[in-house]
């Protein structure tokens, strides 16, 4: 119903009522002035119930119209009753008026408080839909943590690197699973470069097996990185995507010991955004007990080579010459092999350290160790017998192959300069060299053979092989 209705009945009304008092109007009906009384009581009706519909200034100017045609009526027909009326229902107007009045502002009010109610309501809702997530996060946290020091104890078990590195990146992949991709990249100490140690995968195959610019950016700057979008980060934008489509955003982080990085620990995705600083806070422990478990094994391999090597030529010890001597004794007599040995000493020795000092006959050991490391083949054995000697194992080689590997190694020692007081210098050696089984069927035998050998070298004017 449209807000001018009221109003517009209020008029029709009234006027109906004040044009059957007007003597002009009156058509000579007795019910005239007996309907005068009733019209104008719901003319005054409707313009009460404009106020509600109609608004507070369409009722009052209605009132006032109203109120000033009645006094005009009463005063053409000098009727006191037309005069007293407007002024009755003038009070009851005013009277209903301020009951509407108190009545729309207690509305309004209980309006309020309901809606502040709601407020407070919503905002208890909320905060205990908030409570419910930070119970959840930290229930998740510690679920994570709690996971981070079992599996800290399982790598103290482990001591092969290349399965504490695999059992690293699967456990990464599993905890944060949306990483399409798990990688561990170690840093290879020679070429001062990383080089991919472990990797997994979902769902595929590894696109590339060569470390990502990523990778060498954390293992530079020894600092963790997070990267939303890598096709718009400026620190790695070249205007070319990346072969790995794996590595749309990605968080890695840097493996660190005593100030030394000793890899890259990185996790990434082919969806951009996918990491938060939550999820690069996660890897981090990881690379933690990472660091320490790659400290902890080469610091094993460490200890196990320095008891097998020696600690000026790097060369094995002769404990450990002894031992695989051994073994490859029971190995030929149990099925039928051949093998030979060959021993070295260096010619003059003793003359190089009283001229020039130990430190001079120490820098003469090194750079036989090394003539002997190149000359020899990875199955090959070399070893530092004592002293000035030296010791290689041959395996699966005969007499033939045994004195060919002396002459080379002969030939390379005496090829060999070096400064000494910066004065070039070279040194020569005496080789002997023995076989399985035509020199000796056990290890005293074999030793006792190569060992004559190399005398007989030496008598016949030294620099030279025997066998």
């Amino acid at each position: 119903m449209p807000p001018f209705f009221f109003p517009i009945a209020a008029c029709v009304v009234w006027f109906l009522a004040l044009f059957s008092y007007l003597p002009v109007l009156q058509l000579e009906l007795r019910l005239a002035e007996q309907i005068v009384a009733p019209l104008l009581f719901v003319s005054y009706l409707l313009v009460v119930l404009a106020w509600p519909f109609s608004g507070a200034v369409a009722a009052s100017v209605l009132t006032c119209l109203f109120g000033l045609a009645g006094f005009y009526l009463a005063l053409c027909l000098r009727d006191p009753e037309l005069f007293l009326q407007p002024v009755i229902y003038g009070i009851l107007l005013a009277c209903a008026a301020f009951s509407f009045q108190r009545l729309q502002k207690e509305i309004s009010d209980r309006t309020i408080e309901r809606e502040k109610r709601l407020e407070e309501l919503h905002a208890v809702e909320e905060a205990i839909v908030k409570d419910g997530n930070l119970k959840e996060a930290l229930r998740q946290k510690i679920d994570r943590f709690v996971g981070l020091e079992q599996f800290s104890e399982e790598l103290k078990g482990i001591q092969d690197l290349d399965r504490a590195s695999g059992r690293i990146v699967e456990e990464v992949h599993r905890v944060l699973a949306k990483a399409d991709e798990a990688v561990l990249c170690l840093v290879d100490p020679d070429r001062e470069d990383l080089y991919l140690a472990a990797w997994k995968v979902s769902g595929g195959v590894l696109k590339s097996r060569d470390p990502s610019v990523f990778d060498r950016w954390v293992m530079r700057r020894s600092q963790a990185i997070l990267v939303e979008d890598s096709e718009n980060d400026f620190r790695f934008f070249t205007g070319v995507k990346p072969v790995d489509p794996f590595l749309r955003s990605l968080c890695a982080s840097p493996l660190t010991t005593e100030n030394r990085v000793l890899g890259v620990l990185r996790a990434s995705s082919s969806r951009k955004g996918c990491f938060q600083a939550d999820d690069l806070r996660l890897l981090d422990a990881f690379s933690g007990l990472g660091a320490v478990m790659l400290r902890n094994i080469l610091l094993c391999r460490r200890l196990q080579e320095l008891a097998v090597r020696d600690s000026l030529t790097q060369l094995h010890v002769n404990r450990y010459f002894q031992d695989r001597l051994s073994e490859e004794v029971k190995r030929a007599c149990w099925d039928g092999g051949l093998f030979s040995l060959i021993l070295l000493d260096i010619d003059f020795f003793k003359r190089y350290n009283d001229e020039y000092g130990h430190a001079a006959g120490d820098l003469v050991l090194k750079n036989i160790a090394a003539v002997l490391l190149k000359c020899l083949g990875p199955a090959d054995l070399a070893a530092r017998y004592g002293g000035e000697e030296f010791s290689i194992l041959l395996p699966n080689q005969g007499k033939k192959e045994a004195l060919l590997a002396a002459e080379r190694v002969r030939s390379e020692i005496k090829k060999n300069v070096f400064t000494l007081r910066r004065v070039e210098a070279r040194v020569t050696a005496s080789l002997g060299a023995a076989s399985f089984p035509q020199d000796g069927k056990t290890k005293e035998e074999l030793l006792w053979a190569a060992d004559r050998n190399l005398y007989e070298a030496k008598r016949l004017g030294r620099d030279r092989v025997a066998g």
